[in-house]
């Protein structure tokens, strides 16, 4: 990769946040070549070259990219039946940006062909910063693989933090998220209170945003109602959350006040 600007990206999964990302990286001059189950149609994918697989993706690709939803997806993409670690030159990154457990990263990490580099590069977003499209990215492994994929990974993130070896990206991530879920829970009441309590909803928000009890996630409820917010995160939060009580369970960490804010994903 080094001494070219041009980097061949294999990109797998094309979801609410994989699509975005990956026309970034397209967009900042890279060739991008893209799979998901569920293609997006000709004009939502603009920039990208569309694969028939994972295997057409990849191929004599510089770094993979998987966005997918779940730790079964990330491995059956990778060492599956016909996944693409086999496919894979010495140098390549694999960079994971899947929510999912420490374990099974490491796992994956550490049963890779030597000269493969695979970090966890997990990434988030503030509610202020979602019109730049540029997120914050959490990476876990090697700080030289890191470094080569910087032109990369620079077409969407504001910053990049790396965060320790292998599997600390998700850990990382998985506190973050369970933060996160937290917090909506919390602001979601706090505004039925305030309904209860005789206050619209937006000037509500618009005056606890410049108060001692601000969050990040109150700028979601100006124009959104908070049950349909709950219920969009739920896919994910539910997910997140039961990894973030597992991590925390592993580590002999009790969690009283976040497991009781977020127990309703563990319903």
């Amino acid at each position: 990769m080094e001494g070219s600007t041009l980097i061949k990206v294999a990109w797998i999964g094309l979801g609410q946040m994989g699509l975005p990302t990956a026309k970034a990286v397209a967009a900042g001059g890279h060739h991008v070549r893209a799979f998901d189950v569920k293609p997006p149609t000709a004009e939502g994918a603009r920039g990208l070259a569309l694969a028939g697989s994972p295997r057409e993706a990849a191929q004599d690709t510089d770094i993979v990219c998987l966005a997918v939803f779940s730790d079964d997806q990330v491995a059956d993409v990778l060492t599956g039946p016909q996944g693409v670690i086999g496919l894979l030159k010495p140098g390549t990154i694999v960079a994971v940006f899947t929510t999912g457990s420490i374990e099974s990263i490491q796992r994956i990490a550490a049963g890779v062909p030597e000269g493969i580099a695979v970090l966890d590069t997990c990434f988030s977003r503030m509610q202020s910063e979602m019109a730049s499209g540029k997120m914050t990215l959490l990476v876990g492994g090697d700080a030289e693989a890191i470094e080569r994929g910087k032109p990369v990974f620079d077409t969407f993130a504001r910053a990049i933090f790396h965060v320790g070896a292998s599997g600390a990206g998700r850990a990382i991530k998985l506190v973050n998220n369970i933060l996160f879920a937290g917090h909506l829970q919390l602001a979601s009441d706090a505004l039925r209170l305030a309904q209860g309590l005789g206050l619209e909803r937006s000037s509500t928000v618009a005056s606890l945003i410049q108060c001692s009890g601000a969050s990040e996630v109150l700028a979601r409820f100006v124009d959104e109602d908070p049950a349909d917010i709950l219920e969009s995160a739920r896919r994910y939060m539910v997910k997140d959350v039961s990894g973030a009580i597992a991590a925390a369970t592993k580590a002999g960490v009790e969690l009283e006040a976040l497991a009781a804010a977020t127990a309703t994903y563990l319903a």
